[in-house]
């Protein structure tokens, strides 16, 4: 996985249900109704966010703009971000190709924590399909605190052709990799709005964490035939956290353009405050 390789294709999951979004109070909450991280660039530039690109790594309140990363018009959700990246495009710290936005801590979780999220995320009609051939890459992802392993919660591109795949990837520590899991799939559908929501139980442990998931408004079904898809979430440290990046990351060398939008990400401790 990012940086690592990509996996080998994987069957489609079986068919969902379509059922409406239920709503989950979560009790006991200090400031329930606070969202804890809002970036959805009605801002109308990256003052939400730090960004990275080719030549950037900093505050998004102080990035020029540039074809890696613009702000764009959209009917859907009035702002989005627009992320390119062409062969090379490797900001000044290294490391596989990129253009992305981080959102620190508060966009996270951390041991113990449920979280819901929001956000939106779309192919340009130009993406390629065949990224399993190509390279890994992924396009969001909830990383680790260090700076060694993968995500443990990410979105792939690379799992199999023309498909979007979450993916939970297991590590007993930083690196130490026990088994990717796929946890969902869908076709990429370019040029279409894929509109996500997410409750995520965070937890080192295999039981005590959890991904709950709609897509487009439906409910789905994982992989394993249930709804909450039970998984460590978290990677073992000595205080295990995450926190979200989104916009397109891939191995390096690969020969075509990428395009990807989003928009609308929000965390919060109740679907209510999304």
């Amino acid at each position: 996985m990012a940086g690592g390789c990509a996996a080998q294709p994987r069957a489609a999951p079986p068919s969902v249900p379509s059922t409406e979004i239920p709503i989950i109070t979560n009790t006991g909450i200090l400031n329930a109704g606070l969202a804890y991280f809002d970036g959805d660039y009605s801002t109308g530039d990256f003052s939400q966010w730090w960004v990275q690109c080719k030549n950037y790594n900093g505050n998004g309140n102080a990035f020029p703009g540039s074809y890696s990363a613009s702000i764009v018009g959209d009917a859907s959700f009035g702002r989005a971000a627009r992320f390119e990246v062409r062969t090379g495009d490797v900001p000044p710290f290294g490391g596989g190709e990129r253009s992305e936005v981080s959102g620190g801590s508060s966009s996270g979780g951390r041991e113990g924590d449920v979280r819901w999220y929001r956000f939106a995320t779309k192919f340009d009609q130009s993406f390629p399909d065949n990224h399993a051939d190509l390279g890994w890459g992924l396009t969001n992802q909830w990383h680790g605190e260090t700076l060694d392993g993968s995500p443990p919660i990410s979105w792939s591109v690379s799992e199999q052709n023309g498909q979007w795949t979450l993916v939970a990837e297991r590590q007993s520590r930083p690196a130490d990799y026990l088994g990717t899991v796929v946890v969902f799939s869908t076709p990429l559908d370019a040029g279409s709005w894929h509109d996500v929501t997410m409750r995520i139980g965070w937890s080192v442990s295999e039981s005590g964490g959890f991904v709950e998931l709609w897509h487009n408004g439906v409910r789905q079904t994982f992989t394993d035939g249930s709804q909450t898809y039970r998984v460590r979430t978290l990677v073992p440290t000595a205080a295990p956290s995450v926190y979200y990046k989104e916009g397109y990351y891939r191995d390096n060398g690969i020969a075509p353009t990428g395009v990807v939008y989003h928009s609308g990400f929000r965390c919060a401790a109740t679907q209510e405050a999304l």
